[in-house]
């Protein structure tokens, strides 16, 4: 008797198991196909967000508030989708740092209208702007008034200033000569701001050594800019560069110039440790050439399963 019974236990559950699965991989099948074709419109309309699909409900955040309902009808569009959820992004912090000549930007911009508009703003003069802006995001503050800002830095002949810009302050740290040119730099500065309240680091002494930007700070400007731009990443199994190559290599290192003492570590992942290290050698010999010491980079490697995530046959750069 129990035979029976086992065999029409087995025949129930094994089908029952396969169907299950079935049903699994369908849906995986589904949210993939969706999440590429959502990314895909998105793409082709210039709209710009962090997309995730659970069945046909996508989920669309990090949106510029001023593209929340034009994100929506495009993603709506897209074939299979069911609901839509926009979500708009907040104001992120914006970094200003000034070195020498150099000039570096790092925030997050609503398109390519408003990076223009700030970009525009600040160029005026002679110094060098970086610029490490992710699209999608919001301005704290207007590109005039981050205009405005730059100016007020600059008319003070400081030459080692970084301010940053968040919910409504704006936090000021420099070091300047006397106390003289200390006060013009605040005044000028809160002038410039427009009712943002100004808390300061001024430091009043000998000029700082090179290298005295915030590291933090630096660490997640590079984060930002090769994260909003696809990466360092090469083509699986290869040491053949993929997406923007060297050219965001390059954009790396000028911004890597405004701490020269800086150490940096880069981390290559890839199933192969001598594909993965060779692929780290090229960053690093890429990033000497725009003048990085080479002294201060490390590498290391980090083993992967496969090749099949781009995020595991990229670079990450760690500043310290």
């Amino acid at each position: 008797m129990r035979l029976p019974h086992a065999v029409w236990i087995g025949g129930l559950l094994v089908p029952a198991l396969l169907a299950a699965t079935g049903v699994f991989v369908h849906a995986g099948g589904i949210e993939r196909t969706l999440d590429a074709d959502v990314r895909t419109a998105l793409g082709k309309a210039g709209y710009h967000g962090v997309v995730s699909v659970s069945g046909r409900s996508v989920v669309v955040s990090e949106v510029s508030p001023r593209s929340a309902d034009a994100v929506r009808a495009v993603v709506s569009d897209v074939s299979g989708v069911g609901d839509t959820d926009v979500r708009t992004a907040e104001p992120e912090q914006l970094l200003v740092a000034l070195r020498g000549a150099e000039l570096l930007l790092s925030g997050a911009v609503a398109d390519d209208v408003e990076r223009r508009a700030l970009l525009g703003a600040v160029q005026a003069g002679d110094h060098r702007v970086t610029a490490a802006l992710r699209l999608g995001g919001t301005l704290p503050i207007p590109p005039s008034v981050v205009a405005r800002l730059v100016n007020a830095v600059l008319s003070a002949k400081v030459s080692d200033v970084t301010a940053t810009v968040h919910h409504g302050q704006a936090a000021l740290a420099a070091r300047v000569p006397d106390e003289e040119r200390a006060k013009a730099l605040r005044a000028a500065v809160e002038d410039a701001t427009n009712g943002l309240r100004v808390t300061d680091r001024v430091e009043v002494g000998p000029s700082a050594v090179a290298g005295d930007l915030d590291v933090e700070a630096l660490h997640d400007s590079v984060g930002r800019l090769v994260n909003g731009n696809g990466a360092i990443r090469f083509v699986q199994g290869t040491t053949a560069w993929e997406g923007h190559g060297t050219v965001l290599v390059e954009r790396v290192a000028r911004m890597l110039l405004v701490a020269p003492r800086a150490s940096i570590t880069l981390v290559a992942h890839g199933t192969d440790p001598a594909v993965a290290q060779k692929r780290a050698q090229m960053v690093r010999d890429v990033l000497v050439g725009q003048g990085v010491s080479p002294a201060l980079i490390a590498t290391e490697t980090r083993p992967a399963p496969d090749e099949f995530d781009p995020a595991t046959r990229q670079v990450d750069v760690v500043v310290r």
